[in-house]
């Protein structure tokens, strides 16, 4: 069982945990994403050193961790009207001063230890100490399935626990309109509305009724037309004897499902209602 108090770092040998509770290694990089962007270097905040296109740059570099960018595709993202020859140059100094910033003991030529750049890709060194919050949340969440795959539903239940608090907000919030943070953004809240559903499945199986409804209640924030969190809080409420709550969230299921997608509730929520009001 991993302890919810535990991150994931990455160093030469491999994935370790390090614990978040403990204080960061001297070394250490922390790459905050989700909601605001903040990095922070041995546990000291660098946002306000990172410079005007070192924080971008480094959002970007994050963001793709997994596979090395092409520097014209980085040049594209940060200077997308400049001339060829001037977003070079630009991304050249940014990068120069970004390594700066985080390695100032670096020789002069030696080999980076956070940024590489590799036949004309720049990339974070994947063998350095960097935790992210997004890549923690997503291996929390594979292992908390992992976990419910072979009927470990406590452990489950706590690494799920785990991810929703990692959750802080949207990918990069302060990014919205650009381009390249779309598709990522709506990955991660695809994995944060799965992990809800699954958490408010599992409450309901345990018949805790208050945190079905606490869950349902953010399923129903980021996605309004989610009918079957609709149904769960309708069902937790009659357990609890709160008909009368269980009947206003039918109401705002049917005002919320005609206002976005100009539709009625399911059979199936239909149903719910009456079986809870003994409509005949």
């Amino acid at each position: 069982m991993i302890d919810s108090n535990m991150r994931v770092a990455r160093t030469a040998s491999g994935p370790r945990w390090a614990s978040e509770s403990g204080s960061p290694g001297p070394r250490s990089l922390s790459i905050y994403m989700l909601s605001s962007f903040r990095a922070e270097l041995g546990g000291e905040t660098l946002n306000r050193s990172l410079g005007a296109k070192g924080r971008p740059l480094l959002k970007i570099l994050a963001a793709h961790r997994r596979r090395p960018i092409p520097r014209d595709a980085l040049i594209e993202m940060l200077w997308p009207e400049a001339e060829p020859s001037a977003g070079a140059t630009s991304l050249k100094v940014a990068a120069h001063n970004l390594r700066r910033l985080l390695e100032p003991d670096k020789q002069a030529g030696a080999p980076g230890a956070w940024i590489l750049f590799e036949q004309g890709t720049y990339r974070l060194n994947p063998d350095a100490d960097v935790w992210i919050d997004v890549e923690c949340l997503e291996q929390r969440a594979r292992q908390a399935k992992r976990f419910e795959a072979t009927g470990d539903l406590a452990h489950a239940r706590l690494e799920y626990e785990g991810v929703e608090s990692l959750y802080a907000g949207d990918f990069l919030e302060e990014d919205i309109y650009e381009d390249w943070t779309i598709i990522r953004r709506e990955q991660l809240r695809d994995v944060y509305l799965d992990v809800l559903g699954r958490l408010a499945l599992l409450a309901r199986a345990q018949r805790d009724h208050a945190a079905v409804i606490r869950y349902c209640h953010k399923i129903v924030d980021a996605d309004p037309c989610r009918e079957d969190a609709y149904r769960m809080l309708m069902e937790a409420h009659g357990a609890l004897n709160q008909n009368a709550r269980a009947g206003a969230w039918y109401a705002v299921c049917r005002t919320m499902l005609q206002r976005e997608i100009g539709t009625a509730p399911s059979h199936d929520t239909v149903d719910l209602f009456e079986s809870l009001f003994a409509v005949n």
